[in-house]
């Protein structure tokens, strides 16, 4: 019986959606637990962008200080067609309390809420794998697999993951965050479909002498789209577009399993590539090469779930969408799902309120969602600047680092109107 625990809710993934998810209920003293296979957070320096919304979603729980602290902030978003310039998204024009991107390695935001988290006397529970999951009477079962790591073998010693102890949770609901191979999705048995065809990308990051454009970068040339943002020390990070079919199907992992460059085999990922890559669709990028710590080639799907939850089981962030990369909707839309599934959680008395309340949100997500990918073709032009702007919609939807009313006024700045 020692092995058997009981909780309100369980959230599965401790990766920024996850972590967000436990400060909410942190916030509202519900009893939960945050479980993550892993055995920490994310360590690598994959870098990612915090949406103005966000960044304010984060103040609110007293982040937003440490967070700006350890990134950059960036004010516009150029296109450009070819090697020119084409137009430009002002941030600063946006009504917000934070009229910026913020900039800032994974690794060092997953560090910044697990500690904020921890100093509220909570933690994740890594090393905990989930076994199984199924609704009995007025709950959840969910077993769980707590794992450490032993040393195996006689002539070659190798350390391997191995079962400590299996830990059974009762709990009322479960949020899943884990991620777009999601245990939580497949349990409840809700469809992910994918809603356009996925990209693939040879992903570089490295430190250089130039002067860095203070400026996101999307780059629009033979109907690809390549990406470039600064990072804080003089590191930038590129995004190259190549064929598909040349990254593997299954190499968007989690970043904790991105791979670092000594790990890398593809002659796609050499110097001499990279130095193309940068002559063919950046020349105005003239600085050095100098510490390549990271160079892979990612191929990003693009899925949406048929459903944001089922009973007791309701997803969030990746679990429920994977998007074109460039926009990080993902991740900053979900953590704004993780905290309304929170506060619907937290505010409803009985069960049959959340599910009336939850199936409300269910149907507003994939609203929200069919929307903000644009999937039913509902932002049209005003005139000759916007029609350039749609007739690269491929190239431009998903991947501006922005959403809801947000997103509507910086589609503005193109001249396209969401008629939404």
């Amino acid at each position: 019986m020692f092995n058997h625990k009981k909780t309100d809710i369980v959230v599965l993934g401790a990766g920024p959606v996850g972590l967000i998810a436990a400060h909410a209920l942190a916030s509202r003293n519900i009893d939960y637990v945050l479980l993550d296979r892993q055995q920490r957070t994310n360590i690598h320096s994959y870098a990612l962008a915090l949406h103005p919304d966000t960044l304010e979603l984060l103040d609110s729980f007293g982040l937003a200080e440490r967070i700006l602290e350890n990134s950059l902030q960036l004010s516009t978003v150029s296109i450009y067609e070819e090697n020119l310039p084409k137009t430009k998204l002002d941030y600063t024009r946006l009504p917000l309390k934070y009229p910026f991107l913020t900039v800032i390695s994974q690794g060092e935001l997953e560090k910044i809420l697990a500690d904020t988290l921890k100093k509220k006397s909570h933690k994740p529970l890594w090393n905990h794998r989930v076994r199984f999951i199924e609704e009995q009477g007025n709950a959840l079962n969910i077993s769980v697999d707590r794992l450490s790591e032993g040393m195996t073998g006689y002539a070659v010693a190798h350390i391997e993951t191995q079962i400590d102890k299996i830990l059974d949770y009762q709990a009322n609901y479960l949020i899943g965050a884990d991620g777009h191979e999601s245990v939580a999705r497949r349990i409840a048995g809700i469809d992910f479909p994918e809603v356009s065809p996925s990209a693939d990308y040879a992903v570089f990051e490295f430190k250089t002498d130039a002067d860095l454009p203070n400026e996101m970068r999307l780059i629009i040339k033979d109907n690809k789209t390549h990406v470039y943002w600064p990072l804080p020390n003089g590191h930038c990070r590129w995004s190259f577009q190549v064929d598909h079919g040349v990254a593997s199907n299954h190499s968007r992992e989690k970043d904790h399993k991105f791979k670092p460059i000594n790990n890398s085999g593809s002659p796609l990922l050499d110097h001499q590539h990279l130095n193309t890559f940068l002559a063919d669709n950046a020349p105005w990028f003239t600085g050095s090469v100098e510490d390549l710590s990271w160079r892979i080639l990612v191929n990003f799907e693009h899925h949406l779930a048929n459903s944001f939850g089922k009973d007791r089981i309701w997803l969030a962030g990746d679990s429920a969408h994977t998007t074109p990369h460039a926009g990080i909707l993902s991740m900053n839309v979900g953590m704004r799902e993780a905290v309304e599934l929170v506060d619907i959680l937290s505010t409803t008395d009985t069960h049959l309120e959340r599910q009336k309340a939850l199936a409300d949100y269910n149907e507003q997500r994939l609203v929200d969602w069919q929307r903000l990918l644009d999937l039913d073709h509902h932002i049209y032009a005003v005139d000759q600047t916007a029609r350039w702007a749609l007739g690269h919609r491929n190239n431009l939807i998903g991947n501006i680092p922005a959403s809801g009313e947000t997103l509507s006024e910086l589609l503005a700045q193109l001249h396209l109107i969401d008629a939404a």
